[in-house]
């Protein structure tokens, strides 16, 4: 007898099995099984996962599928080729929302085997309560279904048990064969618990209602198996004879590539002619050595055509083209893209890899068969538009998006099972602060944690807890969309991956990114970036007073290289960290090369040459070169290898490498695998000393290229990412306002950094102004006056509103009168939203005191409902003049806004300030003992076990408002000045809670 397991679930039921597939196979092989199948429910997410590790053991890996029916519940597997394209289409429907009647899959499933589970099974349900001749009538309805029909008989609960005879016998009877089942849940009878809990998450329950079937449902060996249906060798017999049955081969070693369609007979051609005419475009007007251009240009189409990308390179043409006209900002480039000639003549990239030296070979190698990954930047706001433009260009069932899967990190996984064990919020709270990092595993935590160890150690609760997210971290959570990718195919999608509905109007695909390029469908990334959607508005804006053209800046600015090594260098794609303003600034960047090898240098590894290629630049440091064949290579960088490209042209010089062999020698050398490296080295050598070069000279160049493999980068990448930086760097030296306006629109509600760029204005003599009902939007808007803050910045001002009141304002006209606004937005904002704007000053040009705007808010209210009858003279009213405290409008208005604008209420304290040396809230470092000044917002009493009071308070400076304890010995010395609205100068520890920065005071003091 030979067992085969046929009714498996893993992670990717979601929700619903713990079964981790690499754990699941491995078991199984520790248990000696032959084949598997997987069948998880209404979905095929893990099946190209489940067959890798399947082909990895030696076990026969089977593609099944637990379908759901209106009247049934079935498992289908796919018997060839044919019929797992069939599973991928039963997968698709599953997903579609359908009611699906088991009459409509005649016709569906002619390449599979399909089982019905015994306890699912309406036959098996009516012969044992005695309904044989309509038992029989239904089976023989799904016999003219299902041409390979199979009775499941499951041992796992006491009703099969006693009735298998007479089902064995009954299905028999009539012809339908019956197969041992065990349906597998969770891989050990100790993962029951984890199950429950898993269950009970997926269905928002505290205690899932279990059946005895699932009791039982845990893996058995082989043997195990075999043992409990002994009685019944046929059912075990059946279980072989159909993985015996089901031979499925997927192959990994093709692409599928999607075809360029369009009104041409010869797409290489096609490639070849766009090609030569972009370039000529490019070159015109241009003093350059054109044949060089040319042959280079002919070289990378020869290289293209040969290995079948002309489609590809079309297929991307296409959609930038369609994004360039209609007015989509496009990246100039990334990655390594920015390499090749070709993309540069299409429109593709906007980078001349000529002029800047960089390599077709780093980006697409004849010598090694892989796909062109170009990936390219939108404005986050209009990227969905090109997608679609996909959808519709090339067909629904040809492009879709791709799935993703969000997994339980730890933190979150401690969160959902605390959650159905209705664990007390204080422990859960001790528990979370155990996790400093998110990415550590809980066992971790456990090993290095004393606390929590203990907490694990001496109560059952926790321990529980513990031993199930073990089990549960890691695991898929939900389904959600690849933030870049769209998969495309040279046929439809559904011929090799089962779909579910998507966004843009696209499907998405339900296999992952690396399983889709794994079966060789092609990937094209889209991505969203935010810096795009800042330089395409800036632009917008300054096109309404005057021409200008992006494309031509002068990228050798003067002014520019000064804002830039000034480390003015806030809102600068790549530029604004502290570090990096720090190394541009010790560079005195002048020059757009000084751009690219700062961000080619600023990372962890290279950062220690930085200190040395600076005394280089400046000649503080001899430029010493290890031989005098690179000197050429390494000159522009000072005698250092910065760039991957630098490493192929020492191997092609020194060694007499093609560029395709020196990238292959690149890649195996970053790996640091030791017989990687020997193998390289005699490679490497061998083809020196053919040029001349001696053997110790020859190892002496290797070690160098070894060295520097991990710190070389990509220079078509830097580049790309620098010409966004100096075109930020450009439009905000010459276009501060506008700049500034977008920037600040791009990072509303970050109080911390509207805070610095309002500070950054205020140097340059550009004022920054409240918020106005008349002249702001959702966004702050740039003026010749200045800038106004925008409306959406207001607490409790919501976008649909807000949308509302603009649409309101743009068809009537400006608020001349306070009444009047009340008038009009009645039935936009209600009296909570009105008082946030009076707070935040956006109704300051009425010339009311805010108090009496507040006070007076239910009069205008009631004159308003008279119409027009009073229209004239309600401009007239007059209000008093009683306005709040300086305290209490201070306290106000940052509540609204989340800092004080302008009536701030610390700056009256800033001899304390310096005497004390306080530090802001918004700067506080984790672990670090500070004075700070601060306002009590808002405080909460609570008692400890010992019944001893103490106090979580929140507390609020200019820049920030963060919580704070006062735990019971402090709380007993300061309880009594303690109050809302009061300014107190403080000391204490600051600490991590639930991943937010608090402060543990120490002693206290009232200021006012």
């Amino acid at each position: 007898m030979k067992f085969v397991n046929l009714y498996t679930e893993t992670e990717y039921s979601l929700l619903s099995s713990p079964n981790k597939i690499d754990e699941l196979v491995n078991k199984a092989y520790e248990y000696h099984y032959n084949a598997l199948a997987i069948t998880d429910y209404n979905n095929m997410y893990g099946a190209i996962k489940f067959y890798s590790a399947c082909k990895e053991k030696g076990i026969k890996p089977i593609f099944g599928l637990h379908f759901d029916v209106s009247d049934i519940n079935i498992l289908v597997y796919a018997k060839s080729m044919q019929g797992y394209k069939e599973l991928l289409k039963l997968a698709t429907i599953s997903k579609m929302g359908k009611d699906i009647k088991i009459d409509e899959l005649k016709g569906k499933v002619c390449d599979c085997i399909v089982i019905i589970p015994g306890d699912e099974n309406k036959v098996v349900k009516m012969l044992l309560a005695g309904e044989k001749e309509e038992a029989s009538e239904l089976l023989i309805k799904y016999q003219s279904i299902f041409k390979d029909l199979y009775l499941g008989i499951d041992l796992q609960t006491l009703t099969m048990k006693e009735n298998i005879l007479n089902i064995i016998n009954f299905a028999n009877a009539r012809n339908v064969p019956c197969v041992a089942l065990q349906k597998v849940s969770y891989l050990e009878k100790d993962s029951f618990e984890a199950y429950q809990y898993l269950k009970c998450i997926g269905m928002s329950l505290n205690d899932y209602p279990y059946s005895e079937k699932e009791m039982h449902s845990w893996l058995l060996t082989r043997l195990e198996a075999e043992g409990l249906f002994s009685k019944y060798k046929e059912l075990i017999d059946n279980s072989y004879l159909i993985s015996d049955k089901c031979n499925v081969e997927i192959t990994f070693d093709t692409y599928r590539m999607p075809k360029y369609v369009g009104e041409v007979s010869d797409n290489n051609q096609y490639l070849k002619d766009l090609s030569m005419v972009g370039l000529k475009k490019r070159l015109n007007g241009k003093k350059v050595n054109a044949n060089l251009y040319v042959e280079r240009l002919l070289y990378e189409l020869d290289v293209i055509v040969k290995m079948g990308f002309s489609d590809y390179f079309l297929i991307v043409y296409d959609y930038i083209k369609y994004a360039k006209m209609n007015g989509i900002l496009v990246g100039p480039g990334r990655g390594s893209a920015p390499g090749s000639l070709v993309s540069y003549s299409l429109g593709i990239t906007d980078i001349d890899p000529i002029k800047n030296d960089l390599l077709f070979e780093r980006f697409l190698n004849p010598e090694r068969t892989s796909m062109p990954d170009i990936d390219t930047d939108f404005p986050d706001n209009r990227r969905d538009e090109v997608i679609r433009y996909m959808g519709k260009r090339h067909g629904k069932e040809r492009v879709a998006h791709i799935s993703t899967f969000g997994t339980f990190g730890v933190r979150l996984a401690i969160r959902d099972v605390a959650r159905v064990m209705k664990l007390d919020e204080v422990y859960l709270n001790e528990i979370l602060k155990c996790v400093e990092n998110r990415f550590d595993d809980i066992k971790t935590v456990y090993e290095n944690k004393p606390i929590f160890k203990r907490m694990v150690d001496e109560d059952l609760k926790i321990k529980t807890l513990y031993n199930v997210v073990r089990k549960i971290e890691g695991l898929p959570r939900h389904i959600s969309v690849h933030a870049a990718g769209i998969i495309m195919a040279d046929t439809e999608l559904n011929e090799y991956t089962a779909l579910q509905p998507g966004i843009n109007g696209l499907y998405q695909t339900q296999f992952e990114a690396s399983d889709l390029e794994k079966i060789g469908l092609v990937k094209f990334d889209f991505l969203g970036l935010r810096n795009l959607t800042i330089i395409d508005s800036v632009i917008r804006k300054i096109k309404k007073t005057e021409e200008f053209n992006l494309n031509r800046i002068n990228y050798n600015d003067i002014d520019t290289y000064k804002m830039i090594a000034s480390g003015d260098t806030d809102g600068i794609f790549q530029l604004e960290s502290s570090g990096m303003r720090n190394t541009l600034m010790k560079l005195k960047t002048s020059s757009f090369i000084d751009i690219v090898n700062a961000l080619a240098l600023y990372r962890p590894g290279p950062m220690e040459m930085i200190p040395s290629f600076i005394k280089r630049k400046f000649k503080e440091e001899k430029v010493e070169y290890i031989h005098p064949d690179l000197e050429e290579i390494l000159k522009p960088t000072y005698g250092a290898i910065v760039f991957q490209e630098q490493i192929l042209l020492i191997a092609q010089k020194f060694a007499g490498y093609s560029l395709g062999q020196a990238d292959i020698l690149r890649r195996a050398v970053s790996k640091k695998k030791a017989d990687m490296l020997q193998k390289e080295r005699e490679r490497f050598v061998l083809g020196a000393k053919k040029i001349g070069h001696d053997e110790k000279t020859s190892n002496l160049i290797y070690d160098y290229i070894v060295k520097f493999a991990n710190y070389g980068f990509n220079k078509s990448h830097s580049v790309a990412y620098s010409i966004v930086a100096y075109q930020m760097a450009y439009l905000k030296n010459h276009y501060y306002k506008h700049f500034m306006a977008e920037l600040m629109s791009n990072t509303i509600g970050n109080i911390r950094l509207i805070k610095t760029y309002i500070s950054n204005c205020q140097k340059r003599k550009i004022k920054v102004f409240l918020p106005s009902i008349n002249k702001s939007s959702d966004k702050f808007e740039s003026f010749d006056e200045g800038i106004y803050y925008s409306l959406l910045g207001i607490q409790n001002l919501g976008s649909v509103s807000l949308d509302s009141f603009l649409a309101e304002r743009e068809k009537n006209g400006l608020y001349h009168s306070y009444d009047e606004f009340v008038r009009r937005t009645k039935n936009i904002f209600n009296k909570r939203i009105v008082e946030s704007m009076i707070y935040s000053g956006a109704l300051d040009e009425f010339n009311i005191p805010r108090k009496q705007m507040v006070l007076e808010y239910d009069n205008s209210l009631e004159l308003s409902n008279y119409g027009d009858i009073l229209k004239g003279q309600l401009s007239e009213r007059t209000f008093g003049d009683e306005e709040y405290s300086f305290e209490e409008i201070s306290k106000l208005e940052r509540e609204v806004l989340g800092f004080n604008f302008k009536y701030d209420i610390f700056s009256r304290y800033s001899h304390l300030k310096d005497k004390y040396k306080t530090v802001d809230l918004a700067e506080l470092k984790n672990g670090a003992i500070v004075n700070a000044l601060f306002s009590i917002d808002g405080y909460r009493l609570i008692k400890t076990k010992n019944e001893k009071e103490m106090a979580f308070i929140t507390i609020a400076d200019e820049t920030d408002r963060i919580d704070a304890v006062l735990f019971p010995e402090t709380f007993a010395k300061y309880k009594g000045i303690i109050k809302n609205g009061g300014i107190y100068l403080g000391k204490g520890k600051v600490e991590i809670r639930n991943e937010k920065l608090q402060m543990i005071f120490e002693n206290i003091a009232i200021v006012k």
